[in-house]
């Protein structure tokens, strides 16, 4: 199996109408060869979407008796543990891949490069984020006006504050060898991610494929 996405969730943290869409962009996958696994973190106090039975027997829905309450880092961890794919995929509900995402990661974590051999353990690639602006100086979140203020995220170069969670695509293997999801604080992906690329460089998509709301 190529790749493992991982889709932490809890009651409340987006709308139902938003679930739907980011499975349903998995779903939509021109490259299937995936499993996606489900941690809803806490008690179900209202019915998690349907939609997420028709992956089938690729994907499974794991529910915690209680909140852990640690941005849902916890269950990103339990998912790198229990994943069999060889790339993990860090994917909020709130997320879209476009439908070629899987198929252009799998080509460039297979392409060949002979004049600059590059490592295939870690691949960034583009998004947009919704709602986000900017001044030069700060960013900031407006989510009323995701339709329409958004700003691009390309990942490069990775550093906090420039890459999001779901745009760093890594080898089970090496997040297994870090320890999982080892940093819980809410900025955890801008002070791991970094890290990695500097240690192990990465291959760095120039398409957009996907968005972040």
């Amino acid at each position: 199996m190529k790749f493992s996405i991982i889709v932490p969730h809890y009651d409340q943290s987006i709308s139902d109408d938003d679930f739907s869409r980011g499975i349903q962009s998995l779903l939509d996958q021109t490259d299937q060869d995936f499993e996606v696994l489900i941690y809803h973190d806490g008690p179900v106090t209202r019915h998690v979407p349907d939609i997420w039975k028709k992956l089938g027997e690729r994907s499974c829905l794991e529910i915690t008796d209680s909140r852990e309450n640690n941005w849902g880092h916890g269950n990103r961890d339990k998912g790198i543990r229990r994943s069999r794919g060889e790339y993990i995929v860090h994917f909020n509900p709130d997320n879209v891949l476009y439908a070629n995402a899987l198929e252009e990661l799998r080509k460039e974590s297979e392409k060949v490069y002979n004049l600059v051999p590059t490592s295939n353990h870690i691949i960034v690639f583009p998004i947009l984020m919704r709602g986000m602006q900017g001044n030069g100086k700060y960013l900031w979140r407006d989510r009323q006006n995701a339709q329409t203020n958004y700003m691009i995220f390309t990942g490069y170069p990775t550093l906090k504050y420039n890459v999001d969670a779901m745009q760093l695509v890594m080898k089970a293997d090496l997040w297994r060898h870090y320890g999982g999801w080892y940093d819980k604080s809410e900025e955890s992906d801008g002070n791991m991610y970094p890290r990695f690329v500097q240690e192990h460089g990465a291959r760095y998509c120039s398409r957009i494929l996907g968005e972040h709301w």
